[in-house]
């Protein structure tokens, strides 16, 4: 499977929100819904990256640092248009870029998360046992440290338990 610049999955994701006229509410909420999407991929994809960048563990959870700076003007706000940082990929919708399966991802967790607002889905990212609360203990890291990087390995392997810990509550 491919993995794209972290801008395309945002882009994705404001692009959806724009046609189903509930734009995404702030940065905040945009690079939680990136994080998830990376997250859930790495656990059901046998820790295929979704993003190319690292996730960071930043004091409001974990944080994709090209993903907050293509998109920190826009604060609280909502975000209506899409990110351009030059590079001629991130221009390319991710629809045309991506496996079937990619896209199927993107859009449950859209539909899943979604309706979150960014501190929500913060405080979600960061209880107790996920991966930046793991990540952070570890590193015995106060709340102002920036820059340490969540291992992928430590998030897709939060995601394969989640996903097999519902598959046994389902059966």
């Amino acid at each position: 499977m491919k993995d794209f610049p972290a801008v395309i999955v945002a882009n994705y994701f404001v692009k959806k929100g724009k046609e189903e006229g509930s734009p995404v509410e702030g940065v905040l909420k945009l690079i939680k819904l990136v994080y998830l999407a990376h997250g859930w991929h790495l656990g059901l994809f046998e820790k295929q990256p979704l993003i190319r960048e690292r996730v960071e563990a930043w004091q409001y959870g974990p944080v994709v640092r090209s993903v907050y700076d293509a998109f920190k003007y826009y604060g609280r706000q909502k975000i209506t248009k899409p990110a351009t940082t030059g590079i001629k990929e991130e221009m390319e919708p991710i629809e045309i870029l991506a496996e079937k399966e990619t896209i199927e991802l993107l859009d449950e967790v859209w539909e899943i998360y979604g309706k979150h607002t960014g501190p929500g889905l913060s405080k979600l990212t960061h209880e107790e046992l996920t991966p930046w609360d793991d990540t952070r203990r570890k590193m015995g890291m106060q709340i102002h440290h920036l820059g340490v990087v969540i291992p992928d390995e430590t998030i897709g392997d939060y995601y394969a338990r989640k996903i097999k810990d519902d598959e046994e509550t389902d059966s």
